[in-house]
């Protein structure tokens, strides 16, 4: 899964919390969900962190989720833009492991 992040909350909460919450995700998505990474907005444009999931709880009382880390994020090859310039995830988009960590564009990740 990779989401966006801002500046703030990027460092705030996936670097300092390790977790990411208030995602709205489909129920039956949640067992499939093995790790996270964070597309972090202009001006850095790109994939840059990606970390493991230990578990997924609803977020207070509502129908989001919080996500914790088994450890914390690691950094990655920096993943920028690529030619579509529409692919900027703007909510949670799906996608593997093996498809970020092998990306050069965000282009090949979705």
């Amino acid at each position: 899964m990779v989401v966006p992040a801002r500046e703030d909350g990027f460092t705030e909460v996936f670097l300092g919390q390790n977790s990411w919450y208030s995602i709205r995700l489909n129920a039956s998505m949640i067992p499939k969900i093995k790790y996270i990474a964070a597309y972090q907005v202009a001006p850095v444009s790109a994939i840059t962190h990606i970390a493991e999931i230990k578990n997924i709880e609803q977020y207070e009382d509502s129908n989001k989720y919080i996500l914790y880390f088994t450890d914390p994020a690691q950094e990655i090859k920096k993943i920028p833009l690529g030619k579509i310039k529409n692919k900027a995830p703007q909510s949670p988009r799906y996608s593997s492991k093996e498809k970020i960590l092998s990306a050069s564009t965000l282009d090949s990740v979705f």
